[in-house]
C-alpha cells in the first residue's frame, strides 16, 4: 500500500513538472563565457594592461635593483665594514617596504578600475539578455551564478545570442 502512495505521488509529481516545464520558457546564459568572449570585455582588459603597464615596469625595475642589492650584500658582506653591512641592509630593507607598498598599491588600483570597467559591461549586458528574453518570449532566464550546471548549446543556452548582441 505504501509503494501505491508513493508511486501516485511520483507519477503526479512528474506529470506536474512536465506540465510546468512546457508551460514555462526558460533561458540561461553562461556570464563567464561571454565575459571572456565579448569584444568589449577583451578591450576593457587590454586597456586595463596599457593603462597599468608603467606601473608594473617599475616595480619590476625596483625588484631588480633590490635583486642586485641582495647580491652585493651576499657577495661582499666579508669585505664591508659593519657600518657599511648596516647601512646596506638598510637601504635593503626600505627598498623592499617600498615594492611591497607599491605592488599593494597597484593590485588595489587595479581591482578598483577593473571593477568599474566590468560595471560598465555588466549593466550593458542586464540590457542585452533583458531584451533578448522579451523577444525571445523567455519566462525565466538563469546564469550561471544560480545554476550549478546547464547542458552547453541546448535549446534553453542563448550565450551566443548575447556575445553576438554585444558586438
Amino acid at each position: 500500500m505504501n509503494f501505491l502512495k508513493t508511486f501516485t505521488i511520483f507519477v503526479s509529481l512528474m506529470f506536474s513538472i512536465s506540465v510546468l516545464h512546457a508551460e514555462t520558457k526558460i533561458a540561461f546564459v553562461d556570464l563567464a563565457l561571454v565575459m571572456n568572449e565579448a569584444p568589449e570585455a577583451k578591450a576593457a582588459q587590454k586597456k586595463l594592461e596599457q593603462e597599468f603597464a608603467p606601473r608594473n615596469t617599475k616595480i619590476k625595475s625596483s625588484a631588480e635593483k633590490l635583486k642586485k642589492q641582495k647580491d652585493k650584500l651576499k657577495k661582499e658582506k666579508d669585505v664591508l665594514s659593519k657600518s657599511q653591512v648596516d647601512a646596506l641592509i638598510k637601504k635593503i630593507t626600505k627598498l623592499e617596504r617600498s615594492i611591497e607598498r607599491d605592488a599593494t598599491e597597484a593590485r588595489e588600483d587595479f581591482q578598483i578600475r577593473r571593477n568599474e570597467e566590468l560595471g560598465k559591461i555588466e549593466k550593458k549586458l542586464k540590457t542585452i539578455i533583458l531584451d533578448i528574453a522579451k523577444k525571445g518570449g523567455y519566462d525565466l532566464v538563469l546564469t550561471n551564478n544560480n545554476v550549478t550546471w546547464a547542458k552547453p548549446n541546448s535549446s534553453i543556452d542563448i550565450t551566443n545570442k548575447v556575445i553576438k548582441a554585444m558586438k
